[in-house]
Order: structure tokens, then C-alpha cells, then sequence
């Protein structure tokens, strides 16, 4: 019995997401598969959640294609943070 049978929903699918909020929205039937199908579909749409958010290359290139203005200006005041903090550190270096 593959997963797709025992109405399981696969984590391939991108459309876990969709299944998880069908599923919250109905109350429990007091049918236990019913109920383990409905938590496992949360499970996973959480899950899908917290990937999407932890993906940092990803929301970068997002940001970037977005508001390419924005990442740049961020960009030049890490870069601007960065040699302030070399050009300190070589002066209490050189100061001693």
C-alpha cells in the first residue's frame, strides 16, 4: 500500500500546505486515521513553514530580484561596518 492509498499525504508534493489547512479546518471525527492523517499533514506544512524561513540563500536571491536597491544599500553598510572595524582594530594595534 503506497502512501498516496492510505491517504497519507508525501512530502513531495508541494501541496501539503493546501491538505494541512483542509484538515485543520475540519474538527475531529473521532475516526483515529482520520485524526493521524489531519496532524501529519500539519506536521508537515509546519515543517514546509520553517524550511522556507530557515533558507537564507533562497531569501536572499529573493530579496535581491525584489528590491535589488535595498540589498545593495545593506550590502555597502556591511561592507562600510566591516573596514571600520579592520581600520580600528590595525590603529589600537598600531597604538600600543
Amino acid at each position: 500500500m503506497t502512501a498516496e492509498q492510505s491517504g497519507i499525504p508525501s512530502n513531495e508534493s508541494r501541496g501539503v500546505r493546501q491538505d494541512a489547512e483542509k484538515a485543520a479546518a475540519q474538527k475531529p471525527t473521532g475516526d483515529p486515521i482520520a485524526d493521524v492523517v489531519a496532524a501529519r499533514a500539519e506536521l508537515a506544512a509546519t515543517l514546509d513553514a520553517l524550511q522556507d524561513k530557515l533558507n537564507i540563500p533562497r531569501r536572499i536571491r529573493t530579496a535581491a530580484h525584489e528590491n535589488p536597491g535595498g540589498l545593495a544599500a545593506v550590502g555597502s553598510g556591511v561592507a562600510a561596518a566591516l573596514a571600520g572595524a579592520v581600520w580600528l582594530t590595525v590603529r589600537m594595534l598600531r597604538g600600543k
